[in-house]
């Protein structure tokens, strides 16, 4: 099986439901959480959390997007050359420890010169859209 995919395979409109999902835990969070250095008590600290408008601790935003745009990889991204721009990103849900996401996407420009918008999103494990963005790609032509 290829990982990515060439330019010529890439059509405007053409969607990718990404798999396996990926179930977030309490360790993934956390370690990410003391990684990205954000020490939010949002994220670390379950008695703050339990008094805000969820009532429990929240998954760091910055780890659902990375796992959407890894989900994507081996579906389109896989062969990019780099990555130009990201946008548009929304949080559209929280998420919580023990949630798991899936990702879809869709290929929305395509450039000859290689660069490709690709618009995803994460779902929940209820199918709830959690995360919406946009992000273009360099993606080389078939040699």
């Amino acid at each position: 099986m290829s990982y990515g995919r060439y330019l010529e395979e890439l059509e405007v409109g053409q969607m990718f439901r990404h798999w396996p999902g990926r179930t977030i835990t309490e360790f993934d969070d956390t370690l990410f959480s003391l990684m990205s250095m954000n020490q939010h008590p949002l994220h670390i600290d379950e008695h703050y959390a339990s008094g805000t408008q969820h009532g429990k601790r929240l998954v760091e935003g910055p780890l659902v997007i990375g796992l959407v745009i890894g989900m994507s990889q081996a579906d389109i991204g896989g062969r990019a050359t780099g990555t130009l721009e990201y946008s548009d990103v929304r949080h559209l849900g929280p998420v919580f420890h023990g949630d798991t996401i899936y990702a879809e996407s869709t290929i929305v420009d395509k450039r000859e010169d290689g660069v490709v918008t690709v618009e995803s999103r994460g779902l929940n494990q209820r199918g709830e859209a959690v995360l919406s963005m946009r992000r273009k790609i360099v993606i080389p032509h078939h040699a």
